[in-house]
């Protein structure tokens, strides 16, 4: 997934910065005031910027995010399931195989593949 961005909504903007930085334990109420906006204007922009509700976009950041630390980082699947906001890894493991197609062994294999 490439870095989201790239859209002119300077409340989608700085939706994503604060979801990247609050990943682990956020709430849909605690963004929006994050970022000045009430809850209903903030999936309005998000529909409009990025075609996705706020949940989608915050999965989609946290998928991002957890592929990454399986290529580079030395952690549990546990681990990296806390660190992006999951309870566990089982639901971290379903999630990147309907959003990847691949399972943790493949993703950490990337980074040493061919």
């Amino acid at each position: 997934m490439a870095d989201h961005l790239a859209h002119a909504d300077p409340i989608v903007e700085r939706f994503e910065r604060w979801v990247r930085a609050n990943l682990a334990k956020l709430t849909m109420a605690d963004a929006a005031k994050a970022v000045g906006a009430s809850e209903r204007t903030l999936e309005r922009r998000l529909r409009k910027a990025v075609g996705r509700t706020p949940i989608g976009y915050v999965r989609d950041l946290r998928v991002e995010q957890a592929v990454y630390r399986l290529e580079t980082a030395d952690e549990s699947v546990e681990e990296i399931a806390r660190a992006v906001g999951y309870k566990d890894g089982v639901t971290l493991r379903a999630l990147l195989r309907e959003k990847t197609g691949r399972g943790i062994r493949e993703l950490r294999g990337r980074s040493n593949g061919p």
